[in-house]
Protein backbone atom coordinates (compact mmCIF):
# COMPACT_ATOMS: atom_id res chain seq x y z
CA UNK A 1 0.00 0.00 0.00
CA UNK A 2 1.27 3.32 -0.97
CA UNK A 3 0.48 7.01 0.72
CA UNK A 4 1.64 10.49 -1.10
CA UNK A 5 2.26 13.25 1.11
CA UNK A 6 3.35 16.43 0.90
CA UNK A 7 6.42 18.10 3.32
CA UNK A 8 5.30 21.49 3.09
CA UNK A 9 3.84 21.42 6.35
CA UNK A 10 4.65 18.97 9.66
CA UNK A 11 3.44 18.10 12.94
CA UNK A 12 4.34 17.72 16.13
CA UNK A 13 3.42 17.82 20.14
CA UNK A 14 4.40 20.71 22.24
CA UNK A 15 5.63 20.59 25.71
CA UNK A 16 2.12 22.57 26.04
CA UNK A 17 0.23 18.85 25.27
CA UNK A 18 -0.81 20.40 22.16
CA UNK A 19 -0.93 19.28 18.28
CA UNK A 20 1.39 21.83 16.43
CA UNK A 21 2.55 22.93 13.11
CA UNK A 22 6.58 21.88 12.35
CA UNK A 23 7.11 24.76 9.89
CA UNK A 24 9.63 23.90 7.46
CA UNK A 25 13.48 25.38 8.76
CA UNK A 26 14.96 27.06 5.14
CA UNK A 27 13.01 25.90 2.89
CA UNK A 28 10.28 27.85 1.21
CA UNK A 29 6.65 26.60 -0.60
CA UNK A 30 6.23 27.05 -4.49
CA UNK A 31 3.53 26.64 -6.37
CA UNK A 32 3.68 24.44 -9.71
CA UNK A 33 1.40 21.10 -9.74
CA UNK A 34 4.19 18.53 -10.07
CA UNK A 35 3.75 14.90 -9.67
CA UNK A 36 -0.02 15.02 -7.98
CA UNK A 37 0.91 17.67 -5.50
CA UNK A 38 0.26 21.34 -5.93
CA UNK A 39 4.01 22.46 -5.45
CA UNK A 40 7.49 21.63 -3.97
CA UNK A 41 9.52 22.38 -1.31
CA UNK A 42 12.56 25.05 -2.39
CA UNK A 43 16.13 25.69 0.01
CA UNK A 44 16.47 29.40 0.59
CA UNK A 45 19.33 31.18 -1.37
CA UNK A 46 22.74 31.68 0.61
CA UNK A 47 24.96 34.40 1.15
CA UNK A 48 27.36 35.25 -0.93
CA UNK A 49 29.86 38.63 0.22
CA UNK A 50 29.59 41.82 -1.86
CA UNK A 51 31.43 43.66 -0.01
CA UNK A 52 32.07 45.02 3.89
CA UNK A 53 30.45 47.85 5.95
CA UNK A 54 31.45 49.29 8.79
CA UNK A 55 30.09 47.37 11.93
CA UNK A 56 26.75 45.43 12.00
CA UNK A 57 23.56 46.73 9.75
CA UNK A 58 20.91 49.74 11.01
CA UNK A 59 18.99 50.10 7.99
CA UNK A 60 19.49 50.17 4.49
CA UNK A 61 17.58 52.26 1.53
CA UNK A 62 17.94 52.41 -2.76
CA UNK A 63 17.75 56.19 -2.66
CA UNK A 64 15.54 56.41 -6.17
CA UNK A 65 16.40 60.61 -6.56
CA UNK A 66 20.60 59.82 -6.40
CA UNK A 67 20.73 56.56 -7.73
CA UNK A 68 22.97 55.29 -4.82
CA UNK A 69 23.05 52.67 -2.09
CA UNK A 70 23.06 53.81 1.35
CA UNK A 71 23.15 52.12 4.70
CA UNK A 72 23.59 52.72 7.88
CA UNK A 73 26.50 50.41 9.51
CA UNK A 74 28.05 50.16 12.75
CA UNK A 75 28.03 53.74 13.75
CA UNK A 76 28.68 55.20 10.43
CA UNK A 77 26.08 56.54 7.27
CA UNK A 78 27.77 54.99 4.10
CA UNK A 79 27.29 54.72 0.51
CA UNK A 80 27.98 51.44 -1.31
CA UNK A 81 28.36 51.32 -5.03
CA UNK A 82 27.76 48.35 -6.96
CA UNK A 83 30.94 46.36 -6.90
CA UNK A 84 30.51 46.22 -2.84
CA UNK A 85 33.10 49.21 -1.83
CA UNK A 86 31.64 51.11 0.95
CA UNK A 87 32.62 55.31 1.68
CA UNK A 88 31.86 56.99 4.95
CA UNK A 89 29.79 59.82 4.57
CA UNK A 90 29.07 60.71 8.21
CA UNK A 91 28.68 59.41 11.61
CA UNK A 92 25.57 58.06 13.48
CA UNK A 93 25.98 57.20 16.82
CA UNK A 94 24.02 54.72 19.04
CA UNK A 95 23.35 51.11 17.98
CA UNK A 96 19.58 51.62 17.58
CA UNK A 97 17.77 50.85 14.19
CA UNK A 98 17.56 53.77 11.79
CA UNK A 99 15.12 54.69 9.70
CA UNK A 100 15.79 56.46 5.75
CA UNK A 101 13.21 58.21 4.64
CA UNK A 102 14.12 60.59 1.41
CA UNK A 103 12.92 63.41 -0.35
CA UNK A 104 14.12 65.24 -3.84
CA UNK A 105 16.74 66.99 -2.14
CA UNK A 106 18.17 64.92 0.56
CA UNK A 107 18.47 61.67 2.25
CA UNK A 108 17.32 61.54 5.98
CA UNK A 109 18.43 59.53 8.67
CA UNK A 110 16.54 59.39 11.92
CA UNK A 111 18.54 57.48 14.28
CA UNK A 112 19.65 57.50 18.47
CA UNK A 113 16.58 60.32 18.78
CA UNK A 114 18.39 62.62 16.24
CA UNK A 115 17.70 64.06 12.50
CA UNK A 116 20.38 64.01 9.88
CA UNK A 117 19.82 64.90 6.13
CA UNK A 118 22.66 64.30 3.36
CA UNK A 119 22.87 64.90 -0.14
CA UNK A 120 26.15 64.76 -2.82
CA UNK A 121 25.67 68.86 -3.04
CA UNK A 122 25.17 69.80 0.48
CA UNK A 123 26.79 67.09 2.46
CA UNK A 124 26.13 65.41 5.53
CA UNK A 125 24.39 67.94 8.29
CA UNK A 126 22.66 67.45 11.86
CA UNK A 127 19.25 68.98 11.98
CA UNK A 128 19.81 71.04 15.50
CA UNK A 129 16.24 73.07 15.19
CA UNK A 130 15.45 72.89 18.92
CA UNK A 131 11.99 71.87 17.96
CA UNK A 132 13.05 68.69 16.58
CA UNK A 133 13.20 66.78 19.94
CA UNK A 134 13.83 62.90 19.84
CA UNK A 135 12.39 61.18 16.98
CA UNK A 136 11.97 57.77 16.13
CA UNK A 137 10.66 57.46 13.35
CA UNK A 138 10.18 59.58 10.05
CA UNK A 139 9.06 59.70 6.15
CA UNK A 140 8.81 62.14 3.02
CA UNK A 141 4.95 62.91 2.39
CA UNK A 142 4.12 66.31 -0.24
CA UNK A 143 6.64 67.93 0.20
CA UNK A 144 7.19 67.34 4.13
CA UNK A 145 9.38 64.94 6.58
CA UNK A 146 6.91 63.67 8.57
CA UNK A 147 8.51 62.88 12.13
CA UNK A 148 7.07 61.19 15.34
CA UNK A 149 8.64 60.98 18.56
CA UNK A 150 6.56 58.75 20.17
CA UNK A 151 3.86 61.04 21.29
CA UNK A 152 3.87 63.70 18.97
CA UNK A 153 3.51 64.23 15.10
CA UNK A 154 5.10 67.31 13.62
CA UNK A 155 6.74 67.86 9.94
CA UNK A 156 9.42 69.97 8.95
CA UNK A 157 8.50 73.17 7.09
CA UNK A 158 8.16 72.96 3.29
CA UNK A 159 10.72 75.63 2.15
CA UNK A 160 13.66 73.91 4.82
CA UNK A 161 13.87 70.94 5.65
CA UNK A 162 15.84 71.20 8.46
CA UNK A 163 13.37 73.48 10.28
CA UNK A 164 10.42 72.61 12.36
CA UNK A 165 8.14 75.31 13.57
CA UNK A 166 6.61 74.98 16.80
CA UNK A 167 3.14 75.62 15.70
CA UNK A 168 3.60 72.28 13.52
CA UNK A 169 3.01 69.81 15.93
CA UNK A 170 0.26 67.46 16.28
CA UNK A 171 -0.92 63.98 18.12
CA UNK A 172 -2.65 61.06 16.91
CA UNK A 173 -6.29 61.33 18.25
CA UNK A 174 -8.55 58.07 17.55
CA UNK A 175 -7.08 56.41 20.92
CA UNK A 176 -4.87 57.91 23.72
CA UNK A 177 -1.80 55.12 22.62
CA UNK A 178 1.77 56.03 21.46
CA UNK A 179 2.57 56.90 17.69
CA UNK A 180 5.40 54.78 17.18
CA UNK A 181 5.70 54.60 13.33
CA UNK A 182 5.28 56.31 10.06
CA UNK A 183 4.60 54.99 7.07
CA UNK A 184 3.15 56.38 3.47
CA UNK A 185 0.06 55.41 1.64
CA UNK A 186 -0.02 55.14 -2.61
CA UNK A 187 -2.08 58.06 -2.92
CA UNK A 188 0.09 60.27 -0.38
CA UNK A 189 -1.04 60.22 2.64
CA UNK A 190 0.59 59.86 6.02
CA UNK A 191 -0.21 56.77 8.10
CA UNK A 192 0.48 57.29 12.10
CA UNK A 193 0.85 53.50 13.34
CA UNK A 194 0.05 53.66 16.95
CA UNK A 195 0.51 51.09 19.27
CA UNK A 196 -3.13 49.55 19.12
CA UNK A 197 -4.33 52.35 16.19
CA UNK A 198 -3.17 53.08 12.70
CA UNK A 199 -4.02 56.73 11.37
CA UNK A 200 -4.11 57.97 8.39
CA UNK A 201 -3.67 62.24 7.41
CA UNK A 202 -3.83 63.99 4.49
CA UNK A 203 -1.90 67.72 3.17
CA UNK A 204 -4.89 69.93 3.43
CA UNK A 205 -2.09 73.13 3.48
CA UNK A 206 -4.05 74.42 6.48
CA UNK A 207 -1.90 76.96 8.39
CA UNK A 208 0.59 75.74 11.28
CA UNK A 209 -0.17 72.12 11.28
CA UNK A 210 -0.59 71.21 7.41
CA UNK A 211 -1.83 67.91 7.63
CA UNK A 212 -5.66 66.55 8.53
CA UNK A 213 -6.77 63.44 9.56
CA UNK A 214 -9.07 61.23 7.96
CA UNK A 215 -11.48 60.03 10.39
CA UNK A 216 -13.01 57.40 8.18
CA UNK A 217 -9.52 55.80 7.69
CA UNK A 218 -8.69 54.64 11.19
CA UNK A 219 -7.91 50.95 12.25
CA UNK A 220 -7.94 49.49 15.68
CA UNK A 221 -4.59 47.39 14.92
CA UNK A 222 -1.39 48.89 15.76
CA UNK A 223 2.51 48.18 15.66
CA UNK A 224 4.36 46.81 18.93
CA UNK A 225 7.39 48.72 18.09
CA UNK A 226 8.91 51.36 15.31
CA UNK A 227 10.40 48.59 12.76
CA UNK A 228 7.76 46.18 12.92
CA UNK A 229 5.88 46.80 9.44
CA UNK A 230 6.98 46.50 5.82
CA UNK A 231 5.07 48.45 2.97
CA UNK A 232 5.11 45.54 -0.13
CA UNK A 233 2.97 45.87 -3.12
CA UNK A 234 1.04 49.04 -1.91
CA UNK A 235 -0.04 47.75 1.21
CA UNK A 236 1.49 47.52 4.48
CA UNK A 237 2.03 44.65 6.97
CA UNK A 238 2.10 44.98 10.70
CA UNK A 239 3.10 43.02 13.17
CA UNK A 240 1.06 44.24 16.71
CA UNK A 241 -2.42 43.92 17.37
CA UNK A 242 -5.50 45.46 18.98
CA UNK A 243 -5.92 46.30 22.32
CA UNK A 244 -6.25 43.61 25.01
CA UNK A 245 -5.22 40.90 21.91
CA UNK A 246 -1.98 38.77 21.62
CA UNK A 247 0.56 40.36 19.25
CA UNK A 248 0.15 38.49 15.56
CA UNK A 249 1.35 40.06 11.88
CA UNK A 250 -1.57 41.45 10.18
CA UNK A 251 -2.19 42.89 6.39
CA UNK A 252 -3.32 46.14 6.80
CA UNK A 253 -7.02 46.68 4.43
CA UNK A 254 -9.00 49.62 4.35
CA UNK A 255 -10.58 50.28 7.42
CA UNK A 256 -9.70 47.02 8.95
CA UNK A 257 -7.10 44.69 9.05
CA UNK A 258 -6.58 40.60 8.42
CA UNK A 259 -4.57 38.27 10.69
CA UNK A 260 -2.40 36.52 8.45
CA UNK A 261 -0.50 34.83 11.46
CA UNK A 262 -1.34 31.21 12.13
CA UNK A 263 -1.71 29.73 15.41
CA UNK A 264 1.75 28.31 15.55
CA UNK A 265 3.48 31.55 14.62
CA UNK A 266 2.27 33.09 17.58
CA UNK A 267 3.28 30.28 19.82
CA UNK A 268 6.62 31.72 18.50
CA UNK A 269 5.95 35.16 18.88
CA UNK A 270 4.07 34.37 22.38
CA UNK A 271 7.45 33.45 23.56
CA UNK A 272 8.90 37.20 23.86
CA UNK A 273 7.69 40.26 25.92
CA UNK A 274 6.46 43.41 24.41
CA UNK A 275 9.43 44.65 25.37
CA UNK A 276 11.09 42.09 23.39
CA UNK A 277 9.16 42.83 20.93
CA UNK A 278 9.98 46.63 20.50
CA UNK A 279 12.95 46.05 18.15
CA UNK A 280 11.52 43.70 16.19
CA UNK A 281 11.85 44.11 12.16
CA UNK A 282 9.46 43.56 9.19
CA UNK A 283 11.01 43.77 5.88
CA UNK A 284 9.66 43.00 2.13
CA UNK A 285 11.42 41.04 -0.69
CA UNK A 286 9.54 40.32 -4.09
CA UNK A 287 11.32 38.06 -6.58
CA UNK A 288 10.43 36.23 -9.63
CA UNK A 289 7.01 36.97 -8.80
CA UNK A 290 6.79 35.51 -5.54
CA UNK A 291 6.57 38.11 -2.58
CA UNK A 292 7.84 37.58 1.15
CA UNK A 293 7.50 39.68 4.42
CA UNK A 294 10.48 38.68 7.18
CA UNK A 295 10.01 38.67 10.52
CA UNK A 296 13.16 39.36 12.74
CA UNK A 297 12.59 38.40 16.44
CA UNK A 298 15.35 38.49 19.35
CA UNK A 299 15.92 34.72 18.67
CA UNK A 300 13.83 33.85 15.60
CA UNK A 301 13.45 34.89 12.23
CA UNK A 302 9.92 33.85 10.16
CA UNK A 303 9.34 34.84 6.62
CA UNK A 304 5.80 34.54 5.47
CA UNK A 305 5.08 33.49 1.80
CA UNK A 306 2.43 35.78 0.40
CA UNK A 307 2.27 34.08 -2.75
CA UNK A 308 1.57 31.07 -1.39
CA UNK A 309 -0.88 32.25 0.81
CA UNK A 310 -2.92 33.36 -1.51
CA UNK A 311 -2.80 30.00 -3.59
CA UNK A 312 -2.92 27.67 -0.93
CA UNK A 313 -3.90 29.63 2.61
CA UNK A 314 -1.59 31.03 5.43
CA UNK A 315 -1.51 27.70 7.02
CA UNK A 316 1.11 26.75 4.51
CA UNK A 317 2.81 30.14 4.18
CA UNK A 318 5.01 30.32 7.06
CA UNK A 319 8.98 29.61 7.36
CA UNK A 320 11.74 29.60 9.66
CA UNK A 321 15.01 31.05 9.05
CA UNK A 322 18.41 30.03 10.55
CA UNK A 323 21.71 30.69 10.11
CA UNK A 324 24.27 27.81 10.76
CA UNK A 325 23.24 24.45 11.90
CA UNK A 326 22.76 25.27 15.75
CA UNK A 327 19.08 27.24 15.20
CA UNK A 328 20.62 30.43 15.32
CA UNK A 329 18.39 33.37 13.66
CA UNK A 330 19.12 34.34 10.17
CA UNK A 331 22.14 36.73 10.03
CA UNK A 332 20.69 38.95 6.75
CA UNK A 333 18.68 41.62 7.89
CA UNK A 334 17.74 45.22 6.07
CA UNK A 335 17.66 44.19 2.35
CA UNK A 336 16.93 46.25 -0.41
CA UNK A 337 16.59 45.52 -4.83
CA UNK A 338 19.86 46.88 -5.78
CA UNK A 339 18.92 47.90 -9.55
CA UNK A 340 22.66 48.10 -10.53
CA UNK A 341 22.93 44.18 -9.60
CA UNK A 342 19.60 43.23 -10.27
CA UNK A 343 19.54 41.29 -7.23
CA UNK A 344 18.76 41.40 -3.44
CA UNK A 345 21.45 42.73 -1.08
CA UNK A 346 21.60 42.33 2.38
CA UNK A 347 23.74 43.62 5.45
CA UNK A 348 24.29 41.49 8.55
CA UNK A 349 23.21 41.33 12.29
CA UNK A 350 26.65 39.66 13.04
CA UNK A 351 29.44 41.80 11.35
CA UNK A 352 30.08 43.99 8.81
CA UNK A 353 29.47 41.82 5.96
CA UNK A 354 27.64 43.28 2.86
CA UNK A 355 25.99 40.30 1.21
CA UNK A 356 24.00 39.26 -2.21
CA UNK A 357 21.15 36.49 -1.68
CA UNK A 358 22.62 33.83 -3.82
CA UNK A 359 20.30 31.51 -5.44
CA UNK A 360 23.10 29.04 -6.74
CA UNK A 361 24.79 28.57 -3.57
CA UNK A 362 23.07 27.05 -0.14
CA UNK A 363 25.77 28.27 2.10
CA UNK A 364 25.86 31.89 4.47
CA UNK A 365 29.24 33.28 3.46
CA UNK A 366 31.20 29.85 3.26
CA UNK A 367 29.16 28.12 6.16
CA UNK A 368 26.86 25.26 5.89
CA UNK A 369 23.11 26.16 7.12
CA UNK A 370 20.81 23.39 8.22
CA UNK A 371 17.48 22.85 6.41
CA UNK A 372 14.76 20.99 8.25
CA UNK A 373 11.22 19.22 6.77
CA UNK A 374 8.78 17.24 8.51
CA UNK A 375 6.35 15.12 7.41
CA UNK A 376 2.55 15.21 8.73
CA UNK A 377 1.85 12.52 11.73
CA UNK A 378 0.72 9.27 9.09
CA UNK A 379 -1.64 6.50 11.39
CA UNK A 380 0.00 3.56 10.34
CA UNK A 381 -1.13 1.06 12.83
CA UNK A 382 0.64 -2.37 13.22
CA UNK A 383 2.62 -1.94 9.91
CA UNK A 384 5.73 -1.77 8.33
CA UNK A 385 7.30 0.99 6.52
CA UNK A 386 8.86 -0.53 3.69
CA UNK A 387 10.29 2.21 1.13
CA UNK A 388 10.28 5.88 0.76
CA UNK A 389 10.65 7.53 -2.38
CA UNK A 390 10.48 11.74 -2.68
CA UNK A 391 11.04 13.39 -6.13
CA UNK A 392 14.00 15.50 -6.05
CA UNK A 393 15.84 17.06 -8.86
CA UNK A 394 19.55 15.57 -8.78
CA UNK A 395 22.58 15.91 -10.56
CA UNK A 396 22.50 19.67 -10.18
CA UNK A 397 24.94 19.76 -7.31
CA UNK A 398 27.54 21.39 -6.96
CA UNK A 399 29.36 18.92 -4.29
CA UNK A 400 29.63 15.58 -3.34
CA UNK A 401 28.34 16.49 0.20
CA UNK A 402 25.16 16.39 -0.57
CA UNK A 403 22.93 14.12 2.34
CA UNK A 404 20.48 13.69 3.50
CA UNK A 405 19.28 12.41 7.35
CA UNK A 406 16.16 10.82 7.78
CA UNK A 407 14.37 10.05 11.05
CA UNK A 408 11.41 9.30 12.76
CA UNK A 409 9.32 10.16 15.77
CA UNK A 410 6.53 7.77 17.08
CA UNK A 411 5.59 10.27 20.00
CA UNK A 412 5.60 13.75 18.38
CA UNK A 413 8.35 15.09 20.20
CA UNK A 414 11.72 12.90 20.19
CA UNK A 415 13.29 11.54 17.25
CA UNK A 416 15.15 8.49 16.50
CA UNK A 417 18.30 7.03 14.76
CA UNK A 418 19.07 8.55 11.29
CA UNK A 419 19.34 7.14 8.23
CA UNK A 420 21.06 8.82 5.66
CA UNK A 421 20.71 9.13 1.43
CA UNK A 422 22.84 11.23 -1.33
CA UNK A 423 20.91 13.43 -2.22
CA UNK A 424 22.72 13.82 -5.30
CA UNK A 425 26.20 14.18 -7.58
CA UNK A 426 26.94 16.50 -9.98
CA UNK A 427 25.53 16.07 -13.79
CA UNK A 428 24.08 12.29 -12.22
CA UNK A 429 20.69 13.46 -13.03
CA UNK A 430 19.12 10.37 -13.12
CA UNK A 431 19.59 9.55 -9.21
CA UNK A 432 16.23 8.17 -7.36
CA UNK A 433 15.92 8.99 -3.73
CA UNK A 434 14.94 5.91 -2.00
CA UNK A 435 15.26 4.45 1.66
CA UNK A 436 14.04 0.65 2.52
CA UNK A 437 12.73 -1.52 5.48
CA UNK A 438 12.57 1.62 8.03
CA UNK A 439 10.96 -0.39 10.19
CA UNK A 440 7.24 -1.69 12.33
CA UNK A 441 5.25 1.32 13.04
CA UNK A 442 2.92 0.79 16.59
CA UNK A 443 0.00 3.59 16.32
CA UNK A 444 1.58 6.60 14.25
CA UNK A 445 4.25 7.91 13.04
CA UNK A 446 6.04 11.57 12.09
CA UNK A 447 8.99 11.80 9.88
CA UNK A 448 11.73 14.54 9.75
CA UNK A 449 14.46 15.37 6.56
CA UNK A 450 17.35 17.58 7.40
CA UNK A 451 21.06 18.30 5.77
CA UNK A 452 23.42 20.75 6.00
CA UNK A 453 25.98 20.84 2.81
CA UNK A 454 26.97 23.03 0.24
CA UNK A 455 24.42 21.85 -2.08
CA UNK A 456 21.38 23.69 -2.82
CA UNK A 457 18.33 21.15 -2.55
CA UNK A 458 14.73 20.56 -3.29
CA UNK A 459 12.01 18.23 -2.30
CA UNK A 460 8.75 17.73 -4.05
CA UNK A 461 5.86 14.50 -2.91
CA UNK A 462 6.89 11.61 -1.06
CA UNK A 463 5.41 8.25 -1.76
CA UNK A 464 5.59 5.70 1.30
CA UNK A 465 4.92 2.05 1.04
CA UNK A 466 3.48 0.27 3.94
CA UNK A 467 1.98 -2.88 4.59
Amino acid sequence: MGSLITLIKGDKIGVETDYRDALPENMVAISRPMFGAAGYMLQMPGLSLLGNGQGPDRGGIWNERFEDHYRVSGQNFISVASDGVSTTLGAIPGGDIASLPYSFNSQGIIADGRFWLYSPSSGFNEVVDPELGDPIDGVWVDGYYCLTDGENIYHTDINDESSIDPLKFATAEFMPDKSLGCGKTQDNKWIVFGRYTTEYFVNVAQDNFAFQRVATRAVNVGIVGTHAKAEMNDRWYLMGGRKEEGVGVHLLGVGSAERVSTREVEKVIGQYSETQLQDAILEPRTEDAYAFITVHLPNHVLIFNETIAAKAGIETAWSILKTGVENDPWRAVHGIFEPRLGQWVYGDKLNSNIGILDETVATQYGEIAEWVLYTPFLLLESQSIDRIEIETMPGHTGSDDATVFISMSYDGVTFGKEWTEIYGLPSKYGKRFILRRLGYVRDWVGIKLRGASRSRMAFGTATVDHG
